[in-house]
């Protein structure tokens, strides 16, 4: 037996921790602190969402046309958790749907907004922004949604929260502006 193999054995033994010492340096040289702690967002009419960066898994934005006759965009928030965030802007596409089934949902939705100004006038700004259900087509359990003005302030809100997230951003706080 070497004297350097029964040096290390007798090493090994007296001192074990040395073994098993964690190294506690940031080994990853890309990795931002930034990334660690919450993102906020912040609604004129005082809703609030906020989330832990460590707990999202992703983050997202589409559009889509919904029965043909709205057009949805929006950006998802998955968190490792039960719930997701939804955040949404609702427009009448550009193109002429040609009375596809789905009007119906955009004339409802025009008569709604219509009927919570003439009942509320001095709310029309606040109402005209309320997440819309017909239950139990929209009734989604575990996901917090929220409806945004238009495509340009989601967006905004998007890459706010992707800076965020990938730790380019410490700016913890997105504040939706009507």
């Amino acid at each position: 037996m070497s004297l350097r193999f029964l040096a290390s054995g007798i090493v090994a033994c007296l001192f074990p921790s040395l073994l098993f010492s964690q190294n506690n340096s940031n080994t990853n040289a890309g990795y931002s602190s930034a990334r660690q702690g919450l993102w906020n967002c912040k609604f004129p009419d005082g809703n609030y969402y906020s989330v832990s960066l460590g707990a999202v898994d992703s983050v997202s934005q589409h559009e889509y046309l919904l029965d043909g006759s709205l057009r949805v965009t929006e950006v998802t928030v998955a968190t490792r958790g039960s719930t997701q965030a939804r955040f949404y802007t609702l427009e009448k596409p550009l193109a002429d749907t040609g009375g596809m089934p789905g009007q119906t949902v955009v004339d409802g939705l025009s008569r709604i907004t219509e009927e919570m100004v003439s009942r509320a006038p001095g709310s029309a700004q606040k109402n005209a922004q309320a997440v819309v259900k017909k239950f139990p087509e929209t009734s989604h359990a575990k996901i917090i949604e929220y409806r945004l003005a238009n495509r340009d302030q989601l967006s905004k809100l998007f890459r706010h929260l992707l800076n965020r997230w990938q730790g380019r951003s410490a700016d913890d706080t997105y504040e939706v502006t009507d």
